[in-house]
């Protein structure tokens, strides 16, 4: 029998195919990233999300090759930068530096949310923020359970705590507070940290939760506001008077230790490849001089060094912990 294998056309054809083959394995093979990346921030320049971006900005592009672009996009509690997020291709080249507030309390909280926290993975937590009970200046309480006893007696007011916005995640801490320790607390929404540390400073409000970064320490400082407790089991370096949760006086404490994190996320569906690319980019970053500084100067805990499936399961675990909590308080969309 005649071997057609010897024939010129089948190995014209079966050169064609070769070629094919690998052209589409050098494309499936393509180093990443081959352009610039870029990191959404949900939240205005100098706030929390925006400093840690451009602290690991230098590191993370020497790392990838390729520049790293910030881009601020600010509004509706982070909604619209997860979706903006979520209008791209999950490829990798968009990323967000995410915390609770955007990935997991908005979709909660703003009917205008067309995403649920499981369309987002999360690449690599980088800080862990403790959470800081704040008061106006002249508000007669110089600890926690002196401002929850005083809220609770017969004939009482509620204290007004702010928050910048309905489903934040300082919203949902501190009427989880409320309810867990039976303090009466009335809730006043802002649009954003800045107008309601303004009221805060200026006497229109009496407390409320934020992380201790940025302006605050500077209205701490100053004395324009001050701080009573700090929601974690050791008292921060940056407020070392401030007692911990772990000393108050109340039989709640264990359920009051908030903290809230930063992470690098992208959208769900991403390649384990350059996941795994972005993961090493970010881990190198953490430990680069730039990051220990902004880390530091906070004092704010960096987080250890995680496989992709450790941080899946910690974002997996943060999401059933934090939306119990949102369902406890009856948080509702608006």
């Amino acid at each position: 029998m005649r071997n057609i294998t010897n024939h010129p056309a089948i190995r014209l054809m079966a050169g064609f195919l070769l070629a094919a083959v690998t052209a589409g394995s050098a494309l499936a093979s393509e180093a990443f990233p081959s352009k610039p990346v870029t990191m959404l921030v949900a939240f205005p320049p100098g706030g929390p999300a925006d400093v840690l971006a451009r602290a690991m900005q230098p590191a993370m592009a020497r790392v990838l090759g390729q520049p790293l672009v910030i881009e601020n996009l600010p509004g509706a509690l982070g909604v619209l930068a997860v979706q903006r997020l979520m209008s791209r291709p999950a490829d990798g080249y968009t990323l967000i530096m995410g915390s609770p507030n955007e990935a997991i309390f908005a979709p909660l909280a703003n009917a205008s949310a067309k995403y649920k926290a499981e369309d987002l993975a999360l690449i690599a937590p980088i800080s862990t923020h403790p959470l800081v009970v704040m008061a106006r200046p002249d508000l007669p309480y110089t600890s926690l359970e002196q401002l929850i006893a005083a809220s609770k007696k017969p004939g009482s007011q509620s204290l007004t705590f702010g928050s910048p916005g309905h489903g934040s995640m300082y919203h949902i801490v501190s009427e989880y507070m409320a309810q867990t320790t039976g303090a009466k607390l009335l809730h006043v929404p802002y649009k954003g940290a800045a107008p309601m540390m303004q009221d805060l400073a200026g006497k229109s409000i009496d407390i409320t939760i934020l992380p201790n970064l940025g302006g605050s320490i500077q209205l701490i400082e100053s004395g324009k506001i001050k701080a009573i407790n700090v929601l974690d089991t050791q008292r921060m370096r940056t407020l070392p008077d401030v007692p911990a949760i772990s000393e108050a006086g109340i039989q709640q404490k264990a359920e009051l230790v908030h903290s809230i994190w930063l992470a690098v996320m992208a959208k769900a569906g991403i390649p384990a490849d350059r996941a795994r690319v972005l993961l090493e980019a970010s881990q190198q970053a953490i430990q680069s001089p730039e990051v220990a500084r902004a880390l530091e100067l906070s004092g704010t805990h960096p987080l250890k060094p995680q496989s992709l499936a450790t941080s899946a399961k910690f974002y997996a675990d943060e999401t059933a912990k934090l939306e119990k909590m949102a369902r406890s308080i009856k948080l509702t969309a608006q």
